[in-house]
């Protein structure tokens, strides 16, 4: 398998892994709300490891796909508006409830993009040659 290959791969199942990761930061949160006070802390706890991987998503768009502008947009987009929707859930922008309250409603535009990116991404690998998606 070459390099690019190789990158191309990676990204598609790291865009993927942060729509499943946005799912079990729903589920978590939700655990939460009903009752179960340690799955804030792995709410946090799995938060904190997304932007790596969205960063990740980014880095193997540009090593495998940098004459695909789309594919690389879409993941520098995953990258900024995952980190811009986890820094609402910090004190950085104030204690205000309503502004805090874009963290949850950010989510859903992260996991839009990731679904976009991995989907396109995954389809995309499929129209290489056998031989060299191999």
């Amino acid at each position: 398998m070459s390099f690019t290959n190789a990158m191309r791969l990676l990204h598609a199942a790291a865009a993927t892994a942060v729509v499943g990761l946005i799912f079990v930061q729903l589920y978590l949160i939700g655990e939460f709300v009903y009752g179960d006070v340690g799955a804030l802390q792995t709410h946090e706890s799995v938060g904190k490891t997304v932007p790596f991987i969205e960063l990740l998503v980014f880095l193997t768009a540009v090593a495998g796909w940098w004459s695909n502008r789309v594919q690389v947009g879409l993941s520098l987009a995953l990258f900024i508006v995952g980190g811009v929707q986890v820094s609402f859930a910090t004190t950085h922008w104030g204690t205000n409830p309503s502004v805090r309250a874009l963290h949850p409603t950010l989510a859903a535009a992260v996991v839009l993009l990731a679904a976009v990116t991995a989907a396109r991404a995954w389809r995309l690998r499929g129209r290489l040659a056998p031989d060299a998606a191999a």
